[in-house]
């Protein structure tokens, strides 16, 4: 028994619990949960897989694990080298891009961070422990801030991977808009319907989410600036894609 590196991402939803206090059926709220947590830890699981498929050689991705409570979902998987660490550390972030690029459309936005760490798992009693973990926690709650998934130091964060970006302040987080259109445009889709048409269906999808979460928390300063990050966010890829008709109006708030 002891703590091993890891490779280690916690991700908590955003607006989590004012949406639950507001909720009119808790159960209503619990089932949109379950089925988007459901969804991120099978899509993450079945990416992994893909790529291992698809590999010359073994590089074994899907020995990432998962655990989810609540409103946090925690993804974990050991390494044995530097170059094995960066592997699992830019397909976990990979997979993760491609699906916060697709199904943003639910309203539910994430906030966490991705880092190296050691990490003790006991699978029969489902627990975890170690200081990547408090780490990881840490990059959620007090760094991240925004609905950003920041990307830690011992991850060597490069701007010539797509995918990892540096915000203004300094500080790494994950570019799923990015990611998501070099991905969803590569010229292997071949079947209908066309990539393009993809693409504009989800990044529409994005901004109206976000404009949803603006006109619901107008009058609450706090979280208004956090989906206002988000409103930057989208409107510097739009500028940067030349789609102008998909920029989020922030000159004022919504009426």
């Amino acid at each position: 028994m002891g703590v091993k590196p890891h490779v280690i991402m916690f991700l908590d939803i955003l607006g989590y619990k004012n949406t639950l206090a507001s909720a009119k059926d808790e159960n209503d709220y619990l089932e949109k949960v379950h089925s988007m947590m459901s969804l991120l830890s099978k899509y993450i699981d079945n990416y992994a897989h893909g790529v291992d498929e698809r590999a010359e050689y073994n590089i074994n991705l899907s020995r990432f694990k998962s655990l989810i409570f609540s409103d946090n979902i925690l993804f974990f998987a050991p390494y044995e080298s530097e170059v094995d660490k960066l592997n699992l550390a830019n397909n976990l972030i990979y997979g993760l891009c491609q699906f916060l690029f697709q199904y943003t459309k639910s309203g539910i936005f994430f906030r966490g961070g991705v880092t190296a760490g050691q990490l003790f798992y006991d699978e029969d009693l489902h627990f975890v422990f170690g200081s990547g973990l408090i780490r990881a926690y840490e990059l959620e709650n007090n760094i991240a801030v925004y609905p950003r998934i920041i990307i830690d130091t011992p991850l060597k964060p490069s701007p010539i991977l797509i995918g990892w970006a540096q915000d203004r302040d300094g500080i790494w987080y994950t570019d799923y808009l990015s990611l998501g259109y070099s991905l969803l445009c590569d010229n292997r889709w071949k079947e209908p319907p066309m990539p393009h048409e993809n693409f504009l269906s989800c990044i529409s999808n994005h901004r109206e989410a976000i404009c949803l979460a603006l006109e619901k928390y107008k009058a609450n300063d706090r979280i208004y600036s956090k989906y206002g990050w988000l409103a930057s966010y989208h409107n510097r890829f739009c500028k940067h894609l030349g789609l102008l008709d998909l920029i989020i109006d922030m000159d004022r708030r919504l009426n």
